[in-house]
């Protein structure tokens, strides 16, 4: 039996992701990791580039914060029957995979993983999510803000910040 799959056309999947395709070019980064009572301090940097592909948005980042190199493959997805955004990482050097949902409020598009079965574990045991929000700064230059939760979501913790300038 032959199923039915229907073509999407490009100006669909341009329009799919409108609200996000400030990501889409080729970055240098400057990381900032958050510190109790100093705020904001700069840790490392890298570079990223987000790639519209297909029905899908895909970063593939290298940082170096604190002398770690971080190796990072992101691909966003819309959820066209749930009305939502998709995230997959992968973590190359850990060799984890996490899952994300997401949806865009007020031009920022935000994530979080509290409905993934992989949350990991920091160095006390706990449970640990995360939530990963993305706004543009300027014409040229974009951050996203990662904070963690070990309650579920209900407070929510700066972690890292990431600034993204255009190439």
């Amino acid at each position: 039996m032959l199923s039915y799959m229907p073509t999407i056309t490009e100006d669909a999947i341009y329009n799919r992701f409108s609200s996000i395709n400030f990501l889409v070019g080729s970055y240098n980064i400057e990381v900032f990791s958050y510190v109790h009572a100093k705020g904001w301090v700069k840790s490392g940097v890298g570079s990223s580039e987000f790639v519209m592909e297909d029905t899908f948005i895909t970063e593939k980042v290298k940082l170096n914060k604190e002398n770690c190199i971080v190796n990072l493959t992101n691909t966003i997805a819309r959820d066209e029957s749930n009305k939502a955004f998709r995230l997959l990482s992968l973590d190359i050097p850990m060799g984890s995979i996490d899952f994300y949902k997401g949806e865009v409020k007020n031009e920022t598009l935000i994530f979080n993983n509290l409905e993934s079965d992989t949350k990991i574990k920091n160095k006390y045991g706990e449970d640990v999510s995360f939530k990963l929000i993305y706004k543009t700064l300027s014409e040229n230059k974009n951050e996203l803000v990662v904070g963690y939760t070990k309650d579920n979501g209900k407070t929510w913790n700066p972690f890292v910040k990431n600034i993204y300038t255009r190439k």
